[in-house]
């Protein structure tokens, strides 16, 4: 049975993880399961190359399988770089994933933000604004392949004659959401997507980002206006704890931190999940940046149902 886009009401609030697969596929599986059993909202995995010291799975390939061991959980990547593969391929995987998923599947990109995937790839590393340009025409693409639709494009970037998609599950096609962080980007996810993603700049601490994330967000309200889009269509992802911020320092922590990022335009926290069995996360749980499987399951009791 063919099913409309993932979504919420406008405003409603929705919390998920980040499971950085940098992990053998059951405990990869095991975190995706423990996230819908304790009534998260959605799961999401990174989409980057393998960097130098960790391996990590293939996100595409890992979300199809986390798709057919859960069944009630928004699945998703967060975000998938622009340049790392063809757009009509990248629909047709997502599109596969939206199938295995019964419609359960949101689409994020982003413009590439780390020289080293691009390097690693043999794929050019534009400046700034030749990186959202190209993100542009992929967005593009994927709004009309997401449909279904066949696609002949001709961009600096991305070339396609006549190429064939596949029906999507979910209708019209399932949610894009964007990476936001400039003008550019901004105005992009103004244009066409149905969420928008922000994360706050490494080493930067909680008294900036709270603030930078709530001019973005009235940036987008407006560019919204001047496309005469209801700005409550779409939503806004903060991924939490990339930043210095200590949220699952104490629950008064979370809470004021979902209470705060709420109150300047939030409609979906993601918050980083550290598998036991990977060292590499060890710091950002001592901190406070990210959580155990144990700090989930008191958040879901303890702090969520007051945001609900």
């Amino acid at each position: 049975m063919l099913r409309q886009a993932v979504g919420l009401t406008a405003r409603s609030l929705a919390f998920g993880v980040l499971t950085f697969q940098a992990l053998a596929y059951p405990e990869l599986r095991g975190d995706a399961q423990f996230a819908e059993s304790i009534g998260l909202d959605a799961v999401w995995l990174a989409d980057q190359a393998v960097p130098d010291r960790l391996s990590i799975l293939e996100a595409w390939t890992a979300l199809a399988a986390i798709a057919a061991n859960t069944h009630r959980i928004t699945i998703g990547t967060l975000v998938t770089n622009a340049a790392m593969r063809n757009p009509m391929v990248l629909a047709r995987q997502a599109l596969t994933v939206d199938h295995v998923s019964e419609g359960r599947l949101v689409v994020g990109i982003g413009a590439g933000y780390y020289e080293a995937d691009h390097r690693w790839l043999g794929i050019a590393y534009l400046d700034a604004a030749g990186r959202v340009q190209r993100l542009s025409e992929v967005a593009e693409v994927l709004d009309r392949a997401l449909r279904g639709e066949r696609v002949t494009y001709t961009g600096a970037h991305a070339r396609l004659d006549d190429a064939p998609s596949l029906q999507p599950f979910q209708l019209p096609r399932p949610p894009i959401w964007i990476a936001v962080h400039g003008a550019k980007s901004l105005g992009l996810a103004a244009r066409l997507a149905d969420g928008a993603a922000a994360v706050g700049d490494e080493g930067t601490a909680l008294e900036e980002t709270l603030p930078r994330f709530r001019e973005r967000m009235k940036r987008l309200d407006q560019m919204c206006a001047d496309q005469g889009r209801d700005a409550s269509s779409v939503r806004r992802c903060y991924l939490a704890g990339f930043a210095e911020e200590y949220l699952f320092s104490s629950s008064d922590s979370t809470a004021d931190f979902i209470g705060r990022f709420a109150e300047a335009g939030a409609t979906d926290f993601v918050f980083g999940l550290a598998n036991r069995t990977q060292p590499a996360f060890e710091a950002g749980v001592t901190s406070g940046q990210f959580a155990t499987r144990d700090k989930l399951e008191r958040l879901a009791a303890d702090v969520l149902p007051s945001f609900r």
